[in-house]
């Protein structure tokens, strides 16, 4: 788990550190992957929605993610529009090494249950990292899930922090962390931490037990 403060706090003067060297990073994020693509060439921000109560419903393909900036209510409006369908609701951040690691995986499974009722949702914190800036996180974002060829909807949280967000869905601060939620819109199950292939499957399990 890495809370969005001090660890944040962190990750934001490695980015400093590094841009000076290379295309811009957030963090210090290192899996056995290249694990963010903020610098990407290609990626702009334009390609993503700038709304903060956009719909992020856009269709997506494997060069035009879906990426939507959100606030409290438009999360909300988002996950309404899923459902009827068992949702995987996952925090995370590329400046969270074990968020990008388990990132694979957690597609996979949402691919796998999709004709099943199941979809993945990906709420980013990276634009209440400290300094950061919508626009700098939307840009990151977008090139990441560009480079990541990631088809999923990406909602980018923005507010002054995550306290609110917390409360909403009883989080316990820190990503990553994911959700099961059942057809109703209930959350039926909370994995705190990374999790494993067969953890979201077990979870995806029971967002669509009914």
């Amino acid at each position: 788990m890495i809370a969005p403060k001090a660890r944040q706090r962190a990750a934001k003067l490695a980015w400093v550190l590094i841009a000076a060297a290379a295309a811009p990073f957030v963090g210090a994020c290192s899996s056995g992957e290249d694990p963010t693509a903020a610098g990407d060439s290609g990626a702009t921000a334009a390609a993503a929605s700038t709304s903060g109560a956009a719909s992020p419903t856009a269709s997506a393909t494997a060069t035009t993610p879906s990426v939507s900036v959100v606030d409290l209510a438009g999360l909300d409006a988002a996950l309404a529009q899923h459902r009827g369908r068992g949702v995987l609701l996952n925090f995370w951040a590329i400046w969270c090494a074990p968020c990008v690691a388990e990132l694979p995986e957690l597609l996979e499974v949402g691919r796998e249950f999709a004709d099943q009722g199941g979809d993945v949702v990906l709420v980013s914190y990276d634009a209440i990292v400290p300094g950061a800036t919508r626009e700098q996180a939307e840009h990151d974002v977008l090139a990441f899930a560009e480079r990541r060829k990631i088809t999923a909807p990406i909602l980018i949280y923005d507010a002054p922090d995550e306290e609110a967000i917390n409360a909403r869905f009883d989080l316990p601060g820190g990503v990553p962390v994911t959700l099961a939620i059942d057809r109703d819109g209930k959350v039926v199950a909370t994995h705190d931490g990374q999790a494993s292939k067969d953890e979201f499957r077990a979870l995806m399990r029971q967002a669509l037990a009914r």
